[in-house]
């Protein structure tokens, strides 16, 4: 029997049971799960930079930290509109050389690496930032810098991003570097904006040059300028930037030892719209990124950083939809489709560019050659290499994006003029291909759509001529051609290519095109590649019409051919082509569009 314990204190007699092994190893197990459990939670809450920021380091300063970020974006117009919203994000502040000396690589790389995303669980590579040249980051940054003027001003710089995890590289909306010279003192600020289409644009701001007097509370410096870059789909182009920024505590080759507080640099956009005489408008937007915590850039902080907030680095892209669908849906704002970026440097398309006083700002990554583009473009320069022999006029074609080298095509025998060709997206090379004529191409491409740019009318017809025409029916009524009536074979294409013209401009159509081949092969690639093209904007026009998707009026692509005909038409219809229509404006944005740059709309 078991014995019975009666304490001297205690009226109720004790009973002892002999230990069950089983119910023993149960509570060894819930023993170790507690104290694993309470050490964890002691561990992370020593680690969580959010339960204890770490705002100054003692000792040797780090070279690059983690950011936990608190970002706010505000729409102020239309006020009907209206619309804020706030989230959190995580991302790295790296000294650059450091960066790039592999210096703050952690577990081999495995942990967080620099040069390649697959094989860390957190990696940085150049290619994504800055241009597409081959480089590291540190080369294309000093080479950016120098084509703007700014040589021997930069030795180190604190760059913010967010990294890729687990080799997924989201959307950089902001990339921010904060430039040091030998002395480190702080001399620049870089702003790298990146898109959902994959293009980016640069400011450079120089401290101390073309600031702001006085800046807004809680900033060490700002500045306003033009807006430039498309980044949202429901704002145009117009308007000003003032942005405020909040330095970096140090620089990043700062070896001192001391108490200083962890850097938490910050920066502020507000967008304004354009005003009269080129000045502010209205405050539009608003948008801050505010760093909470710093925390020193180690294997144990970054961990348990991913831990804490799994997917913060993978929700870039479906905050961003979210957004849009908000605004578009249920704010009613309308879409402004992708304009081709501005080019990068200023007074690209004249003869004689001025380069005494190069812009701080610019594209530096436009959307790659897509595989049409890259069909017609072949097509065209195949073309120019025979024809200027033909008619011993030099051409030139000078893109936007400064990645894309100069192209041109020079006679063997002496040249009798020059002609040079700015053009702003490989659009250019589609609708050389697609136009029926040299007329039509210089109608759309340059007058309606501006694309690109000629220096001179009247040679650009000259090389994209084609003698004979053939007149087409203007009217469903008017009776086909019989067979010996029509043209020969190669006509068929150029049917093809105006069977979307507007009547007004299916007249005078040239027999066959100054891109088409004689062989039967070529013609029927050449119409798959038209039918390719009449497809996709079919397409497209289709996902807009199923999702309900509003565009902004007068920006339809499938339209594209009216704007030019009602252009056309504006000077007089066809018989006047041959007259420059540089004097012939567009048809602007007119009265709430104007004002703030976003249109509304209720149905």
């Amino acid at each position: 029997m078991p014995k019975i314990y009666q304490h001297p204190g205690c009226r109720v007699p004790i009973r002892h049971v002999p230990a069950d092994p089983v119910m023993s190893s149960q509570l060894v197990v819930d023993v170790c799960v507690t104290v694993l459990c309470v050490s964890l939670s002691a561990f992370f809450h020593a680690k969580n930079p959010a339960g204890r920021p770490q705002d100054s380091t003692a000792g040797p300063l780090s070279r690059a930290y983690i950011l936990r970020n608190q970002v706010t974006h505000a729409r102020l117009l239309p006020v009907e509109s209206a619309n804020a919203f706030t989230y959190s994000t995580l991302c790295l502040l790296m000294s650059l050389n450091a960066l790039e000396g592999r210096r703050l690589d952690l577990g081999g790389g495995w942990i967080f690496g620099y040069g390649g995303n697959w094989g860390s669980i957190v990696g940085l590579r150049s290619k994504p930032y800055l241009t597409t040249q081959p480089g590291t980051i540190r080369n294309k940054l000093e080479t950016l810098l120098e084509e703007r003027g700014f040589s021997n001003v930069f030795h180190d710089a604190w760059m913010m991003t967010m990294p890729a995890f687990m080799g997924f590289e989201g959307i950089n909306p902001l990339t921010a570097y904060f430039c040091y010279d030998e002395k480190e003192e702080f001399r620049l600020v870089v702003l790298e904006i990146h898109n959902t289409f994959g293009e980016s644009h640069v400011h450079v701001l120089q401290v101390g040059t073309n600031e702001d007097e006085i800046p807004a509370t809680g900033f060490d410096h700002q500045w306003t300028f033009s807006r430039e870059f498309h980044v949202s789909p429901f704002n145009d182009r117009s308007g000003f930037y003032e942005v405020s920024v909040k330095n970096p505590t140090h620089p990043p080759t700062s070896t001192h030892f001391v108490s200083i507080p962890a850097p938490r640099p910050a920066v502020r956009v507000h967008l304004y719209t354009a005003g009269k005489d080129d000045t502010k408008g209205q405050l539009k937007l608003t948008a801050l990124l505010r760093p909470t915590s710093a925390t020193p850039l180690t294997t144990s902080s970054l961990l348990v950083a991913l831990i804490q907030t799994p997917f913060s680095l993978l929700l870039t892209l479906p905050r961003i939809l979210y957004v849009a669908w908000v605004l578009h849906y249920t704010k009613k704002l309308d879409v402004f489709l992708r304009p081709p970026p501005k080019p990068a440097t200023k007074d690209w398309d004249t003869e004689v560019p001025d380069t005494s006083s190069p812009s701080p700002a610019g594209g530096v990554k436009w959307l790659e050659e897509g595989m049409l583009e890259r069909f017609a473009r072949r097509r065209v320069e195949g073309f120019l290499r025979r024809r200027v022999n033909e008619t011993g006029i030099e051409v030139t074609l000078i893109a936007a994006d400064p990645s894309i080298p100069q192209r041109t095509f020079s006679p063997s025998a002496p040249l009798c003029s020059r002609l040079t060709i700015y053009y702003l997206s490989f659009q250019f090379f589609t609708i050389l291909f697609l136009a029926p004529s040299a007329k039509h191409a210089l109608l759309l491409g340059s007058n309606s759509e501006d694309i690109f740019h000629v220096s001179s009318r009247s040679l650009f017809l000259s090389v994209f001529s084609t003698m004979a025409k053939i007149s087409l029916p203007s009217s469903p009524s008017s009776p086909r051609l019989s067979p010996k009536s029509r043209p020969s074979y190669p006509a068929w294409l150029q049917r093809i290519r105006c069977q979307n013209l507007p009547r007004t401009l299916a007249s005078s159509i040239p027999t066959s095109h100054f891109l088409d081949s004689e062989t039967l092969w070529d013609r029927m690639i050449c119409a798959t590649v038209i039918y390719t093209h009449r497809y996709l904007d079919a397409l497209e026009k289709w996902v807009f019409t199923l999702a309900r998707a509003r565009l902004v009026e007068g920006q339809e692509p499938w339209l594209q051919w009216e704007r030019a005909a009602e252009l056309a038409m504006s000077v007089g219809g066809p018989a006047n082509w041959s007259r420059s229509l540089s004097s012939v404006e567009r048809k602007g944005p007119a009265g709430m569009w104007a004002e703030i740059g976003s249109v509304r709309r209720e149905s």
